[in-house]
């Protein structure tokens, strides 16, 4: 049985992260993935994000022949409807090993940006899952492996499970398209140990579990070392005790499947 290495990583290829594979490869064992950031119509920086691909691949390169080949390509797809050609255009000449698929902002304002958190929180989670249902549409066109953090959009707020059953309805439409679709479902450590949303995780894998889902990855949403691997040694007993036996991971356009 394959190992299990973090789904969701960042380095100097995403607009927002300085961390370097090194740094990833010499506090770990077996493969490393980092899932770039890109972004279009980006309003954090006023303009599209994309890693360079050509930069990327041949650094990626390197560090399979210093490291042994333990280094994987990956993309974090931010998905805004009115830049899909974009998107699709810039994706199809691209080969990664693990694409996840994202919601980050809605062209006016990324959803992390500070001023969101005094919104009104029925106005912004509408408007989220009306683009992440759009988004896990459209994927037939994007190919993504991964639905990565359903909850971005509410981040900022201070959110129980009651607020969120009030969405039951919309979040089992959601999860039904994300499964067939084969999108695996992300439990992404940053949302449940940084924001605080572990009960929001909890209520959507009992979702998830309830419509026979089956693919599950956990992701640090790394951004620096000190978040690589962000409470996986937490997060995998608690992932027992929902029901999740076992992750996924993605190479190569192959899934291995690896026991928690």
């Amino acid at each position: 049985m394959p190992l299990y290495y973090d789904q969701h990583l960042h380095t100097h290829f995403s607009y927002d992260s300085q961390a370097n594979f090194i740094d990833y490869l010499e506090n770990s064992t077996g493969y490393v993935v980092t899932t770039e950031h890109f972004d279009v119509a980006n309003p954090v920086t006023g303009q599209t994000d994309a890693p360079d691909y050509g930069q990327y691949a041949s650094e990626i390169a390197q560090l399979n022949r210093d490291y042994g080949n333990r280094v994987l390509k990956g993309i974090e797809i931010g998905y805004y409807q009115p830049k899909e050609a974009e998107i699709v255009s810039y994706l199809a000449d691209k080969a990664y090993d693990l694409k996840l698929l994202s919601v980050h902002h809605n062209g006016e304002f990324d959803y992390l940006d500070d001023y969101v958190a005094d919104m009104d929180f029925d106005l912004v989670f509408s408007q989220y899952l009306s683009e992440l249902n759009v988004a896990i549409d459209r994927n037939h066109l994007i190919q993504a492996d991964v639905l990565a953090h359903f909850d971005y959009g509410i981040r900022l707020f201070d959110v129980s499970r009651s607020d969120l059953e009030k969405y039951e309805d919309q979040l089992l439409a959601i999860f039904q398209k994300m499964i067939a679709a084969d999108l695996a479902f992300e439990i992404n450590a940053k949302s449940t140990h940084l924001y605080h949303h572990l009960p929001l995780y909890a209520y959507a894998l009992e979702l998830v579990l309830k419509l026979g889902g089956t693919l599950f990855t956990l992701g640090s949403d790394g951004h620096k070392l000190s978040h690589y691997q962000l409470a996986f040694d937490e997060l995998k007993p608690w992932l027992k005790v929902q029901g999740v036996d076992q992750l996924v991971t993605f190479h190569d356009g192959i899934r291995e499947f690896c026991d928690i």
